[in-house]
């Protein structure tokens, strides 16, 4: 979604753009694939050019779109428990419509389970340790994206509160800045401040993917530990899609959607609005009652457009405006009972997006994102008294009758604005059957303004400076498949480059006289992943990768109030291996049984590391940390209308610094483990579904039960056995159901969180919430002329 004209990479792009080529005409191949019996659409049918060896799948709503040049070909429909079917076509118009009625068949279930795969499942079985969440286990639910990615093996959530509080995902141990976050393989992590993973709507996602340990170089960007890539929906010609959800503490949301395509030009337009009092009880260390959380109300609105066009040279060109605006209060959660502070985060964000197949050769597709993005965030914290939950007042004001606000130790009216400018350039050249190359170009130029006057006044000297920061990745890889799809090895290098400038002044400087930071680094990862496939249904997956990741804007800037500015970070490097193998079936009648199971070791160097002060806080590089662990999986179809599934993760993260930072001291935590880090977890569950169980017509109805369980791990580095700081054990139980009519145009959907009102507590002992309920109506209108 993004771009920028970085000085190092406008001279590569305008080559590329400026080669003579010779354009073939490009047509578009488009249709539906539906039941013969039932005329349903069949999602996931494997559609491909025989003579070209080139295609696409089917999409929930049985649509598929691509192009090929001029020319005569055999199209073939594949698909598990349906014959195949072929089709003579001529592509000598813009346009073709080919669309297919696949009759059921029961014959060659085994070689047709390994052809017509559905795309979930083909990137399961890529060499790189990978989850995928289908759009299956996400439909109907009231939940949000962390309660989903909560059920996935090695994953955990680290939430901070309620609606809108800020959360962090963790894979096999490793979190937040580590964890790449992508929408459609853009990158987004450097906006999770305006953008956070809970804020996506589950009704626009087709599914999430979730890669452990090796970053897919294509996705660009900076991440060490893995990634989660959210796939958002592509919908038909004409469509809506309108949603209402009330949960409790006050929740509301609101979502919408609406598509038209007329003249191969298609035009959207789509948002939402939450809202959440986030008034739970939560226990405070000076109450032995609970108290109410009276100050956490968060809004936010989003809205966003998009025009696509298929009509001019790009397969595909699009543009895509949006704009967020949030509020949040902000909850004291110790020893204060915070009133007055709050915050505003709004961003406004223009994409252009540019894909072109057969991109100066036969078998080359280019791929262009550029995007221009401006925010602001506002942080007021200006209250001259401090409330005690223990029921004392207590005057916080200046020897000028200032107010000193409720959080740290001085007054805040920031006012922070930043231009980013982002893009990337993905080449992908297929050189025959077996072997392809990809080269990944992402350029991100950052201009920040901060500015803080009150506190400047107060201790009467600048404290925050402008800052510009680019950084560049590009990333090479190589990948093989064997002729009898039996052997796949993907190989990679990345080269990473960025620069700082900026002003900053220590807090320990009596003379308060600006430093001038001037950064320059670079550094490369190398990483490899291979499977092999002994029989159809079970293969062996092995992978290494030895990489880096440039601190972020956040971490080396600070944020102006709460975080100083750490301009000497270094970048952190992992190096992880993985193992595992998988064994995936399906049967006859369609339900299948699959087991994952992974063993992996992570070895992190130069580890940054949110560290609290006296005044403020600040990242820095903590040293080396130790991580090893397994992972096991099971989903299985027991039967045509009882889905079971379930995980367990064990991961021991050790402190392996033998000697303080900067000392011969011997480190007091050496093989300690470490804390605020989950180190055993599980999940499971079971969902029933039946087609029309109260009778009638086009309707289905499901009901699912979830549980999580977390063991006891540490709050804080534990060095006598008196010293019991733990983050208590939990078990939660999640019960929901949906039902649909209309063949699927109405949802009507409830939910209860936490049934049981376990006291659940996260990261860094911050109280979420207890038992909680939900409700969604959802509505969903589609033409496909």
């Amino acid at each position: 979604m993004m771009f920028c004209r970085g000085r190092k990479h406008i001279g590569i792009i305008m080559v590329l753009l400026v080669l003579p080529v010779i354009l073939v005409a490009q047509v578009q191949v488009t249709g539906r694939v539906v039941d013969a019996q039932n005329g349903s659409p069949v999602l996931g049918v494997n559609i491909v050019i025989k003579e070209l060896q080139k295609g696409t799948i089917s999409d929930d709503d049985g649509v598929y779109n691509f192009t090929v040049p001029e020319g005569k070909y055999t199209i073939i429909f594949s698909s598990v428990n349906y014959q195949t079917f072929h089709k003579k076509i001529d592509c000598k118009e813009t346009k073709v419509t080919v669309n297919a009625r696949l009759k059921k068949s029961v014959k060659q279930i085994q070689e047709i389970a390994v052809i017509g795969k559905s795309e979930a499942r083909e990137i399961r079985e890529k060499a790189m340790p990978i989850s995928v969440v289908t759009m299956d286990e996400l439909q109907g639910t009231v939940s949000n994206i962390n309660d989903v990615l909560a059920k996935t093996s090695g994953i955990t959530i680290r939430s901070t509160g309620g609606v809108g509080s800020s959360s962090r995902i963790s894979v096999r141990g490793l979190e937040g800045k580590r964890i790449g976050f992508y929408i459609d393989e853009s990158p987004m992590n450097d906006n999770s401040e305006f953008v956070d993973i809970n804020d996506i709507p589950v009704d626009l996602i087709d599914r999430i993917e979730i890669y452990k340990g090796i970053v897919p170089p294509k996705f660009g960007g900076s991440a060490i530990g893995g990634a989660v890539n959210i796939v958002l929906k592509e919908y038909p010609p004409q469509y809506m899609d309108a949603s209402y959800t009330i949960q409790s503490y006050n929740t509301h949301k609101v979502t919408g959607v609406f598509k038209r395509n007329k003249n191969r030009i298609e035009a959207g337009v789509g948002g939402f609005y939450t809202y959440s009092d986030n008034d739970y009880k939560m226990q405070v260390p000076m109450r032995k009652e609970k108290v109410t959380r009276t100050h956490d109300r968060y809004r936010k609105f989003v809205l966003g457009g998009g025009v696509k066009s298929y009509k001019w040279w790009f397969d595909e060109l699009e543009i895509e405006p949006a704009l967020v605006l949030s509020n949040k209060q902000i909850q004291g959660i110790e020893e204060f009972d915070i009133k007055h502070a709050q915050s505003n985060s709004d961003a406004f964000l223009v994409a252009l997006k540019a894909d072109k197949s057969n991109f100066l050769m036969e078998g080359m597709d280019l791929d262009l994102d550029a995007s221009y993005t401006y925010t602001i965030y506002n942080l007021t914290d200006t209250a001259s008294y401090r409330y005690g939950f223990d029921g004392g007042i207590t005057k916080a004001v200046t020897d000028k009758g200032i107010g000193l606000g409720e959080i740290g130790q001085h007054p805040n009216t920031v006012d922070n604005r930043r231009h980013v400018f982002f893009k990337k350039l993905n080449l992908n050249y297929v050189l025959n059957g077996k072997h392809s190359i990809n080269l990944n170009s992402h350029f991100r130029y950052s201009k920040g303004v901060p500015s803080d006057t009150l506190k400047d006044a107060v201790l009467e000297y600048k404290t925050n400076f402008n800052s510009t920061m680019r950084s560049w990745t590009v990333g090479f890889t190589h990948e093989y498949n064997s002729g009898n799809s039996k052997f796949t090895n993907a190989a990679a290098v990345k080269y990473y480059h960025y620069t700082m400038q900026t002003r900053l002044i220590e807090l320990t400087d009596i003379n308060r006289i600006p430093e001038d930071i001037d950064n320059t680094k670079s550094n490369y990862g190398i990483s490899n992943a291979m499977r092999y496939r002994f029989t159809p249904n079970f293969l062996v997956k092995a992978s290494v990768a030895h990489d880096v990741r440039l601190p972020s804007d956040n971490e080396l800037l600070g944020d102006g109030f709460i975080i100083a500015p750490a301009g000497n970070l270094d970048p952190e490097r992992n190096t992880a291996f993985n193992i595992g193998v998988m064994y995936d079936k399906t049967n006859r009648r369609m339900n299948r049984f699959q087991v994952e199971v992974n063993g992996f070791y992570q070895y992190l160097e130069n580890m940054i590391r949110f560290t609290g002060g006296p005044l403020q806080s600040i990242y820095q590089n903590f040293g080396k940390m130790r991580s090893l662990g397994a992972e096991a999986e099971i989903k299985w179809d027991a039967t045509n209308w009882l889905y079971l599934w379930g995980n367990v993760t064990y991961q021991d993260l050790r402190d392996v610094r033998k000697h303080d930072p900067g000392s011969k001291q011997e480190n007091a935590t050496y093989k300690d483990r470490m804390p605020n880090i989950p180190y055993f977890f599980a999940n499971g569950g079971f969902e029933l579904h039946k087609q029309n169980l109260f009778g009638g017509k086009g309707q289905n109805t499901r009901l699912f039960v979830d549980c999580a369980f977390v063991e006891e791990y540490f709050y804080d580095f534990e060095q006598s056995i008196y010293q019991q700081n733990r983050i208590p054990q939990s078990l939660t139980f999640n019960v929901g159901w949906e039902h649909s009519f209309l063949n699927q145009s109405v949802f009507l959907s409830l939910q209860a969180n936490n049934i049981t009102n376990e006291t659940v507590i996260s990261e860094f002992k911050r109280p979420l919430p207890g038992r909680n309920f939900g409700m969604k109506i959802r509505y969903v209108w589609k033409k496909d002329k």
